[in-house]
Formats: structure tokens, sequence, C-alpha cells
């Protein structure tokens, strides 16, 4: 079949070689268990990271890509299993949770419509006191120019590729709104970046994950990279205390927040 495909179709195909922030760590895994709270004996998982399906006992995943599921999700169990499914279009069949949890599920959304339909279903599928707890790329107020890009990946990388081309597509995001179509990142990092194997060479990054950005080109996937007021904007009514939590110390995670709050 000809014409744009969906990344996430291949994306497993490159889990193994991702790390924080594109992929939870130990830290983000704890920080997402402690805040969900030990009172949660039900949770949807929006996703199937394998890191927080197997952090909580009874876990339903939701997620639309049947290639993710057969070869990322750890597998079916007496309390834990994985459906098939857009987030968007749950109808309550699955019942009630006393969480909901993600990471990054809020950004792999077309535009900040999403964003809001996704937090409404939450909210319908959560019993009263049931937490929301997700990961999120938040894209900072005043963003690093393209100058301040360039003049990082002319030395030694301070930060790993992942969170490097984070920054890329904050910067496209804070260009044009929030809503960022995948092959853009793609675009402006070919022209910033046309010379692979200096950035290599320059920055340490191995050159197998700088190639890693292929993965966009040609993509019909849009990510969201909303900062966090345009985020608490999409929030609807119907939840309390609401708040942003520090995620660990790994690269970017100033800018990558636990976002939690709890039905009312």
């Amino acid at each position: 079949m000809s014409g744009p495909s969906d990344h996430w179709q291949t994306y497993h195909r490159r889990w193994s070689g991702l790390e924080a922030p594109l992929r939870p760590n130990s830290e983000i895994r704890a920080r997402i268990v402690d805040l969900v709270g030990s009172g949660s004996d039900r949770v949807l998982l929006l996703g199937v990271t394998p890191e927080l399906a197997l952090s909580f006992e009874n876990v339903v995943a939701v997620d639309k890509s049947a290639a993710m599921i057969a070869n990322i999700w750890p597998g079916d169990g007496a309390k834990r299993r994985a459906i098939q499914a857009d987030w968007l279009e749950l109808d309550g069949s699955l019942g009630r949770f006393t969480a909901a949890i993600g990471d990054g599920s809020g950004n792999v959304l077309s535009h900040p419509g999403e964003i809001r339909q996704l937090l409404l279903t939450v909210r319908e599928h959560l019993e009263p006191g049931g937490r929301f707890v997700c990961r999120l790329y938040a894209r900072p107020e005043k963003p690093w120019s393209w100058q301040e890009l360039l003049d990082e990946a002319a030395g030694r990388a301070t930060v790993n590729f992942h969170a490097f081309k984070w920054k890329i597509a904050m910067r496209i995001a804070a260009d044009g709104g929030a809503a960022v179509p995948v092959t853009r990142i793609h675009e402006q990092f070919e022209r910033h970046f046309p010379d692979r194997e200096k950035l290599a060479a320059v920055t340490g990054w191995d050159r197998s994950v700088i190639d890693m950005i292929d993965t966009y080109r040609g993509s019909s996937a849009v990510y969201c990279f909303p900062t966090r007021a345009e985020f608490l904007d999409c929030l609807p009514s119907g939840f309390r205390g609401i708040g942003f939590h520090p995620s660990g110390t790994y690269d970017l995670a100033e800018d990558c927040p636990i976002f939690a709050c709890e039905k009312a």
C-alpha cells in the first residue's frame, strides 16, 4: 500500500534502543507508582508500556497498534490483559477503574482537542476519587532557539539524542502550534543537521541512534507538545488535586513532568 504510513507499525523494532525521555526508566516508573498510591486495585493503562504494565497487579491496557501489542506487551495473565482499541472511542464497556496511567499518552494525539477528548474519556472511566497519572512532554514557555540548538550540537553532547530530538520538536511546536506532524521533525532535522557523520563525531551520539529519526520519514503521525498551561486549558471539569510533579533526573526531565489529578 502506497502513501503515508503510521510509524507505530514498526516502532517496536526500535524499542530496545530507546532511553528516557522516550522510554520510562526506573525513577519515572517509581514516581508514577507513588503518585497512583496503594489504593488502586484496577488500573487502565493508556498504551502497552511494559515498565508500567508490570508495576501494578490488575491492569487493562489499551493500544490501537496491533504491532505494539504483539511485540511490546509483556503478556496477558489472570489480572493483566491488553486490548486493541482507540482511546478516544472507548464506550464504557471496560467498566470503571481506580486509576488511569500513561507515559506520554497525552502527546501522541493529533491536536489539543484530542487531548481534551482523552481527558473526558479518562474521567468517565474513573471511579470517584480515582487517580489519573501520566507523564507529559511539556514544551517550555520559552523553548530553545534554532541557533541555540545548532550551538548545542556543535560540541560534545550534554543530553542524549532522544532528548535533543524532543527539543527540536518543541521548537517546531513553538513556531507553529502544539500539533507537530512527525515528518516536520524529520524535515527540520535534515535541514539543520544535514551531515550525520559529522554530527556523530562532534557530539558523541551513536550514528545508529541518530538514524532512528528516519522512523518519522513519510509517517502520517502527529504529536502534540503543549505547554503546561495549554495542557491545563484542555482539562475538563470534574477533577481535583491537579498538579505537575517532577519525574526524575534524566535528560530533559525538567520538561517531562508527571501530571496527576483525581476524579471529584
